[in-house]
């Protein structure tokens, strides 16, 4: 595990990565937390749960937490209303206000 939480595995790393892309349910949590901290950023929860019920039936969801078309962390890429789905042509959500 690096200093960020990350654990990294040799066989798990993305081709474009010098970490692992297997991220820590605390370091979710933490990056979540952070985001919640300045609240004019972030959508409503009714909105985050929208878009996170959006991405996880999503075939590009991998490991259960990051986009395929973004390499982001779904739940907190998801609180930001300046974020819309990554998926070029037919995102899946969009942008709020």
């Amino acid at each position: 595990m690096n200093k960020e939480g990350i654990t990294v595995n040799q066989n798990s790393l993305c081709k474009g990565c010098v970490e692992s892309v297997m991220v820590t349910e605390e370091v979710i949590q933490e990056l979540v937390k952070e985001a919640e901290e300045n609240p004019s950023v972030i959508v409503s929860d009714e909105v985050y749960l929208a878009r996170l019920k959006t991405c996880e039936s999503c075939p590009s969801l991998q490991y259960g937490t990051t986009c395929a078309h973004s390499g982001c962390i779904v739940r907190y890429r998801a609180k930001f209303k300046n974020k819309g789905c990554p998926l070029a042509g037919k995102p899946k959500w969009e942008k709020v206000g």
